[in-house]
């Protein structure tokens, strides 16, 4: 296989297209999962941290046709399929990809311009795990150059008065999540904990922060991927459908 050869594939049933390299960082679940629990407001101005090839922008710009999105990435050759998977979508009239690093933004975003930030960011801490060899899978895992309290400090800055920042991280990380937003000031007021069947664990967990002083009373909910038969579940099959269902 060439080098640098890349697929075409189809998410959420089709709606979606991506271009993604055969070998390197590839699209997961936790993607999917996202896109389904940030809610923008119609006509929200989005910016998608670590775009990666373009997965999460493209599918929250197809749910919601009014709202209009930037994604930001860091990887050149990561850059470049996710702006050739904006046109292979048609969306060039409302999501922009640009290439930059996020802990340099005030260079190129004003302040509190932005109604929601999502981001699936990389899991593992820098210095832990065990690093690939393939420089896009390590940025892509490891907070090599996007750590956790990075995201939230310069989320709560791009943010406007009352702006969210919704993210997916391992389940195990909550402490973690709780102490970036307190030193951003942010105020996580949404939590959506992910097993893989009910009687497990949970393994992932997706927040919302609000960029607001008030107290927010805390809403919880959990789903499952898979039932006791090792079946996906509704809830499952309607997020990687890219379709609207009741937790």
């Amino acid at each position: 296989m060439q080098e640098h050869a890349e697929t075409i594939d189809g998410l959420f049933r089709n709606k979606v297209r991506v271009i993604q390299a055969s070998k390197g960082y590839r699209v997961s679940e936790d993607a999917l999962i996202l896109t389904w629990f940030a809610k923008p407001n119609p006509r929200d101005l989005v910016l998608d941290v670590g775009a990666g090839c373009g997965v999460i922008a493209f599918g929250l710009a197809i749910k919601n046709p009014s709202v209009h999105l930037v994604g930001l990435e860091i990887q050149d050759g990561l850059v470049g399929r996710a702006q050739r998977g904006v046109k292979l979508n048609d969306l060039s009239s409302r999501v922009f990809v640009v290439k930059g690093d996020l802990r340099n933004s005030d260079s190129f975003f004003r302040r509190d311009v932005f109604d929601m930030v999502v981001s699936n960011p990389p899991y593992y801490q820098s210095g832990s795990g065990r690093v690939s060899l393939m420089s896009e899978k390590a940025v892509s895992r490891h907070q090599i150059m996007m750590p956790l309290a990075d995201l939230f400090m310069v989320s709560s800055r791009l943010l406007k008065p009352f702006g969210k920042l919704c993210l997916i991280y391992p389940a195990k990380g909550a402490h973690q999540l709780d102490k970036a937003a307190e030193a951003s000031r942010m105020i996580i007021n949404r939590k959506m904990w992910i097993r893989t069947q009910e009687e497990a664990e949970p393994v992932l967990l997706c927040v919302e922060a609000h960029k607001s002083n008030s107290h927010q009373n805390l809403i919880e909910d959990t789903i499952c991927l898979y039932d006791s038969n090792g079946t996906r579940t509704l809830q499952a099959k309607a997020i990687l459908a890219g379709e609207e269902f009741t937790v």
